[in-house]
C-alpha cells in the first residue's frame, strides 16, 4: 500500500508541473533592432520582449527569460504590423457574375486564400468594409488558418439603385421578390427609409458587425447608381442612432463633395474613398474628427485600356473621373497634414485572380508617400488606424492592448525590414523580398532571418 501511495503522489507531483509548464508564458526576445514606434517620426535602437500577446519591454539591456526564444535583427528596422482599413474579403469583380454564378461556400474558400495573403504582405489587422466576415474572424482568431484580425462590418446598408445594389436592370424590387439571393442576405441589404435602415443596421450587428457600412453615393463597380445618387439625411441619421447606441460608429462611403457633407452632417465618423475631397470639405473634417480611409492604386495601376475591358460601360463612365480625380485628392491631402489618414486599399479583382491582386496592396505606400512623404504614410496604415479602431467603442473584440504602435502593453504584431522605410519606402511596396519577420498577436508567420 505504501508503494502504491508513493506512486501515487509522484504522479500527482509530474502532474502538477506539466500543468505549471503548460502554463508558463511563451517569451520572444527580439534583439539589436532599430525600432520605429509607429509614432515618431525617428528610429530608436534597441530590443523588444513579447510574452504571449504582447509587448512586455523595451529597451536597450534586456536579460533574456528563461526559455524565451531569441531573435537578433542584426540591425533591421522593427515595426509594427500594417493595417487596412478597408477590406472586402468576400466580393469579387464582375459583381453580376459573381452574385448569380459563384456558390457562397466559394466566396469562403477564396476569403480563406486571401487572408493568408493579406498576412504575408505584413497586415497583421483589417476591417472589412462590407459582406460577410465575422465568420472568417472567428476562423482565424481560433488559429484554425492563419490571417489578420478582423473587424467586421458585415452586410452593408445601400438604398435602392445605391452602390451596394448589385441587382441586374430587370431584377425584381426586393420589396415584391423578398430576398431570394445569399448576396442580398450576406453581402448587401437593400433599404429605404429610416425603419428600413434602422432595421437593416440592427440586422448587421445580430451577425457581428463592429461598425456600420453605407453609402452616400454611387460607386464605380455597380451599374445603377450615378456618383451623385444616394441616401437622404433621415436615412443616415437613423444607421448613426443605431450604431451609437450599440457605442461604435458608421463609415460611408463617400466620392464626391456633396456626398462627404451629407455624411459628416449627419453623424458619420469615417469617410471613405473620397476622390473629390477638396481643402473645404478636408476642414470641415478635421473640426469634426473624421477619418478618411482611402487608396489610389486601384485607379493608377491599370491602363486606360485595362479598365475599359473589366467594367461595364455604365462602370467605365464613372472610373475615368475618379482617376483622374485622385491626384488632386492626393494634393489636398498633402496641404491638409491635421487630416486623420488611413489607408484602404478596396482592392478588388476576378474570383481566381485575387491572389495577384491583392499582393498591389503595398504599392498604395509608393503613391502616398510621393504626395505626404514617408514618415506620415507609415502613420496611416499603423498608428492612426490603431486609433480609428478604437471608436468601435464596447464593441472592439480586440481589448488586450493598442494596435499599430510598438510600446508596452501593446499586441506583438510586428514586422523586420530589412532596411529603413522612414529613408526609403520602396522596402514597403515588397514584402517578399524586405519583410524578414512577420508577427502577429506573439505568434511568428514568417522568419527569414
Amino acid at each position: 500500500m505504501k508503494s502504491i501511495a508513493v506512486s501515487l503522489l509522484c504522479v500527482s507531483l509530474f502532474s502538477i508541473q506539466a500543468v505549471a509548464q503548460d502554463a508558463e508564458p511563451s517569451r520572444t526576445l527580439i534583439t539589436n533592432v532599430n525600432i520605429f514606434d509607429g509614432v515618431n517620426d525617428g528610429l530608436m535602437p534597441g530590443s523588444v520582449l513579447i510574452e504571449n500577446n504582447l509587448i512586455v519591454e523595451i529597451g536597450n539591456e534586456i536579460d533574456a527569460p528563461r526559455s524565451a526564444t531569441l531573435i537578433d535583427g542584426e540591425g533591421r528596422t522593427l515595426m509594427p504590423g500594417l493595417i487596412d482599413m478597408h477590406v472586402h474579403y468576400s466580393t469579387f469583380l464582375p459583381l453580376s457574375e459573381t452574385r448569380a454564378n459563384m456558390h457562397p461556400y466559394a466566396h469562403g474558400a477564396l476569403a480563406v486564400l486571401r487572408a493568408n495573403e493579406f498576412l504575408m504582405n505584413g497586415y497583421t489587422t483589417t476591417r472589412d468594409a462590407g459582406g460577410a466576415s465575422k465568420y472568417l474572424k472567428d476562423i482565424i482568431d481560433e488559429g484554425l488558418t492563419p490571417g489578420p484580425r478582423i473587424y467586421p462590418s458585415e452586410n452593408f446598408i445601400s438604398t435602392s439603385s445605391g452602390h451596394g445594389d448589385f441587382r441586374d436592370l430587370n431584377d425584381r424590387s426586393i420589396s415584391v421578390n423578398g430576398v431570394s439571393h445569399f448576396y442580398d442576405e450576406y453581402v448587401s441589404t437593400v433599404a429605404d427609409g429610416p425603419a428600413e435602415t434602422t432595421r437593416a443596421v440592427r440586422d448587421a450587428f445580430r451577425r457581428g458587425a463592429t461598425q456600420i457600412k453605407l453609402f452616400t453615393s454611387g460607386g464605380v463597380s455597380s451599374r445603377h447608381d450615378p456618383l451623385h445618387s444616394g441616401p437622404n439625411a433621415e436615412e443616415i441619421r437613423a444607421a448613426v442612432a443605431v450604431a451609437e447606441a450599440w457605442d461604435t460608429y458608421v463609415l460611408a462611403h463617400s466620392f464626391n463633395e456633396d456626398a462627404i457633407r451629407l455624411a459628416i452632417d449627419n453623424g458619420v465618423k469615417s469617410i471613405e474613398h473620397a476622390p473629390f475631397l477638396t481643402d473645404a470639405v478636408a476642414q470641415e473634417m478635421i473640426e469634426k474628427g473624421v477619418y478618411l480611409a482611402t487608396a489610389v492604386a486601384p485607379v493608377f495601376e491599370i491602363s486606360v485600356e485595362q479598365a475599359r475591358a473589366q467594367y461595364s460601360a455604365e462602370s467605365f463612365a464613372k472610373w475615368l473621373p475618379v482617376r483622374e480625380a485622385a491626384t488632386e485628392m492626393l494634393a489636398v491631402l498633402n496641404r491638409n497634414p491635421e487630416l486623420k489618414v488611413v489607408l484602404g486599399s478596396d482592392l478588388l479583382g476576378p474570383w481566381n485572380n485575387m491572389v495577384e491582386t491583392d499582393d498591389k496592396m503595398n504599392l498604395e505606400f509608393r503613391y502616398f508617400a510621393d504626395a505626404i512623404g514617408n514618415y506620415r504614410t507609415l502613420r496611416m496604415a499603423t498608428s492612426v488606424a490603431g486609433e480609428m479602431n478604437l471608436m468601435t467603442g464596447r464593441m472592439n473584440p480586440y481589448t488586450d492592448g493598442p494596435l499599430g504602435v510598438i510600446e508596452v502593453g501593446a499586441y506583438a504584431d510586428i514586422l523586420l525590414i530589412d532596411g529603413n522605410p522612414l529613408l526609403d519606402i520602396e522596402l514597403m511596396t515588397d514584402p517578399e523580398a524586405n519583410f524578414d519577420l512577420i508577427m502577429k498577436d506573439g505568434v511568428i508567420y514568417k522568419n527569414a532571418l
